[in-house]
């Protein structure tokens, strides 16, 4: 059997589902009833006619990586776990409560699946993690990037970094071991929720972009690389899972051409998006709100962050990242 975290979200369902029509035996770890909803459709969204049949293999957990009894009792019986739940936040408000979950909740899930024998161990990070020095002059960021202390960072990026040291640990501690960063993800899923906000946001009429790029891959591609490691057992490694690296401009553009409609036309440079942020937290202090545009996205958003691939395409040469065109398309008709 085999044990998800963060069963519920974007990337955690899809890894569910998948193990499912695989024929693996899934014990899901959530903590929000309602939330299960998100794997119910999407195994009617992608295999409605064997739904009664793959849910006689799910188990459902109720439990929170931070409790050690919920954590020690999710993995009896458990062979490999993919570790998929994490907080994502770029508030400064949050810094405490990212570590809790993020570096804390990991280290209590490798701790306790070392306690149980598990075989593998699969850590889903982020590109937020990787470092910025790098022996390449290319400009693109490489699982080899070395972590630059000095670097302004998010206090996301920092959790995600020690977590990814907790693992490690595990692993000189006899843990089978393997990571997956992945960029940021699309596919079937919520708008109102994680990197698909952006869909709803265009979707509704946004003016403005940014100078920065980053890299997007779909989430059906990120769980094909989860299963092939599970598959292979391939373990000790770590993934970047990037699909395309594309200016902010050039995603919009795309994105709006699929839901017809008018994309941002005017450049939000480094002084207006510094405005912007200043302006969010000052009205979301007055509506007792969050802020939508914190410091850490707004400076991120003029960021070019660009990344390799090279490591999993040569490890696995067969595999084919999906056409960022087919990624936007199966949003867009997968919305929930």
């Amino acid at each position: 059997m085999i044990l998800v975290t963060g069963s519920t979200g974007l990337l955690g369902s899809h890894v569910v589902v998948e193990l499912l029509h695989k024929g693996y035996e899934v014990r899901a770890l959530y903590r929000d009833e309602a939330r299960k909803q998100v794997v119910y459709r999407l195994l009617d969204f992608y295999y409605p006619e064997e739904k009664e049949i793959l849910l006689q293999n799910l188990y459902w957990f109720k439990g929170d990586v931070l409790d050690l009894s919920d954590v020690a009792d999710s993995l009896v019986g458990i062979a490999k776990v993919v570790h998929c739940a994490a907080l994502v936040s770029f508030h400064r408000r949050d810094f405490n409560v990212l570590f809790k979950v993020n570096r804390r909740g990991t280290a209590n899930m490798v701790n306790f699946a070392l306690d149980a024998n598990v075989s593998q161990f699969i850590y889903v990070s982020s590109t937020a993690a990787i470092g910025s020095d790098s022996q390449f002059t290319d400009g693109l960021k490489r699982e080899s990037n070395r972590w630059n202390p000095n670097d302004e960072v998010s206090g996301y990026s920092l959790s995600k970094f020690s977590a990814e040291k907790e693992v490690w640990r595990a692993s000189e501690e006899g843990l089978n071991v393997s990571i997956v960063n992945p960029s940021v993800m699309f596919g079937p899923g919520s708008w109102e929720e994680s990197s698909l906000k952006i869909f709803r946001t265009l979707h509704e009429g946004l003016k403005y972009y940014t100078k920065g790029s980053n890299a997007f891959v779909d989430v059906r591609d990120v769980t094909a690389v989860i299963l092939r490691l599970i598959e292979t057992e391939k373990t000790g490694e770590r993934y970047l899972v990037t699909g395309s690296n594309l200016t902010f401009k050039e995603l919009f553009d795309r994105i709006c051409r699929q839901l017809g409609v008018k994309a941002p036309s005017k450049l939000a440079g480094p002084f207006l998006t510094g405005l912007a942020w200043r302006l969010s937290g000052i009205i979301g202090r007055i509506r007792g709100k969050r802020p939508t545009i914190t410091k850490e996205s707004a400076r991120s958003s003029q960021n070019d962050s660009k990344f390799s691939n090279e490591k999993l395409l040569h490890d696995f040469p067969d595999f084919e990242f999906t056409k960022l065109d087919d990624t936007i398309s199966i949003t867009i008709k997968g919305r929930f």
